[in-house]
């Protein structure tokens, strides 16, 4: 009974040393690169150590030292997560001094001199690195080529179902403002100042849109299912 009870507080005192880690998170990512999105979908994320260059798996969980120590699901683990999964690639330069990661390519995209990957969570660029910035449930993580030169984060609205023959309208706003972009082209149309673009399909079937301007980061995808005409 002692031995029993020995190991009991054993054990007890070992778990109550380990770190609490938050549960695994759902968040909606999307990469955009230089020509074409990446990837977009949900994942499914939670505290793992990540490998992106040849120094070795390194922590990736919000913790940086300081006050922030609390492990967590981050942005650059979401992106890793989605890489194993979906069979695309990326790789970045680890720093010891900020213990996180320089994303320097997803994919076919590399940062060069002038052009860089960057950060936006819920429309806001992130002030971190990926492994800094803790994800939550519904989050809204944006990996965007070259985003330091772009004048918005394309956000785009509208329904899910339409009638064939009946229009309907679609509205593009900048993620990072909430304000209206004009001469965004969606669905073969462009915005107009108010950001709205109305569209009309005359055949049933899924039409999956997105917002596109030169000097903007492309938008999220809306899928809008046209139904038959009523008879």
């Amino acid at each position: 009974m002692k031995t029993r009870i020995g190991t009991l507080a054993v054990l007890t005192a070992v778990l109550a040393c380990a770190p609490a880690y938050a549960a695994p998170v759902s968040v909606k990512l999307r990469v955009e690169g230089a020509t074409k999105t990446i990837f977009e979908g949900k994942i499914a994320t939670d505290v793992h150590q990540v490998t992106g260059d040849q120094s070795g798996p390194h922590k990736c969980d919000g913790t940086n030292g300081g006050t922030n120590t609390t492990p967590g699901p981050t942005a650059t683990g979401a992106l890793d997560d989605a890489a194993d999964s979906f069979n695309f690639s990326w790789a970045g330069s680890y720093s010891s001094s900020f213990d996180d990661f320089t994303v320097d390519q997803i994919g076919p995209d590399s940062s060069n001199d002038t052009q860089f990957w960057g950060l936006v969570v819920n429309g806001q660029d992130s002030q971190v690195g990926g492994c800094q910035y803790k994800v939550a449930a519904g989050d809204e993580v944006v990996w965007a080529y070259d985003l330091f030169s772009k004048k918005n984060v394309l956000l785009l609205r509208g329904p899910t179902r339409a009638r064939a023959g009946r229009p309907f309208t679609v509205r593009v706003k900048d993620g990072r403002t909430g304000q209206p972009v004009a001469g965004a082209r969606v669905g073969g149309r462009k915005t107009g100042a108010n950001g709205v673009a109305k569209l009309r399909y005359t055949r049933r079937g899924v039409r999956r849109l997105k917002a596109r301007r030169a000097d903007s980061v492309r938008s999220n995808m809306l899928r809008v299912k046209v139904l038959p005409p009523r008879g």
